[in-house]
């Protein structure tokens, strides 16, 4: 690896764990999403396993969370109809 990338893993590492038990988590939280039939919707949802997966590691993460809700508010947006919810 380059020094840039050296760097940005053990980065990420300390705040997210080692990518191998963070992947198995969000693969494990996409497995159950996969069941979605929407697949905007899923797209969504798959965003939010990152997160999760994510926040099981550092609970503390702000930005996690926040970026949550922003995958949450357009998972809403894609899957509405001109009428509102479906």
């Amino acid at each position: 690896m380059t020094d840039i990338v050296d760097k940005i893993v053990a980065e990420r590492g300390a705040v997210y764990g080692h990518p191998r038990e963070n992947f198995r988590r969000i693969a494990a939280l996409r497995a159950v999403v996969a069941e979605c039939k929407d697949p905007l919707a899923r797209v969504a949802l798959d965003e939010i396993c990152v997160k999760i997966a994510r926040l099981i590691e550092t609970p503390t993460h702000v930005d996690s969370w926040r970026d949550i809700q922003g995958y949450a508010e357009t998972g809403l947006m894609v899957t509405q109809t001109e009428d509102g919810p479906e």
